[in-house]
């Protein structure tokens, strides 16, 4: 999963509107993975979000609304998970909850 932190945090300082989807999406896939099987608070809720947010950018009409909602509520639960978590890893997960949430509240 730490690995995954700053290729996603990149992704999101972008335009948004400009990412291809599928991009995205298989990026989604790779934290969905790592989530799937998760035992800590908050993990289901995320991985919901995440496969919720993936159907939006795979459905060919995605909700601006929607995607807009699932940023930030990815970004205030990632935030809380981070609380929890120790040394790098925690503070990447901080980093990565706030650019879920300048996300969310940019669209």
């Amino acid at each position: 999963m730490p690995t995954r932190i700053q290729p996603t945090v990149n992704a999101l300082q972008g335009d948004l509107t400009s990412l291809d989807p599928k991009k995205g999406a298989e990026l989604i896939d790779k934290w969905t993975a790592d989530m799937e099987n998760a035992d800590w608070r908050g993990a289901k809720t995320i991985h919901a979000n995440l496969v919720a947010l993936k159907k939006q950018l795979e459905g060919g009409a995605p909700d601006g609304a929607k995607i807009k909602q699932l940023l930030t509520d990815l970004g205030e639960e990632t935030s809380r998970a981070a609380n929890h978590v120790q040394g790098s890893t925690g503070e990447g997960l901080q980093q990565l909850g706030k650019s879920l949430l300048d996300a969310g509240n940019s669209l």
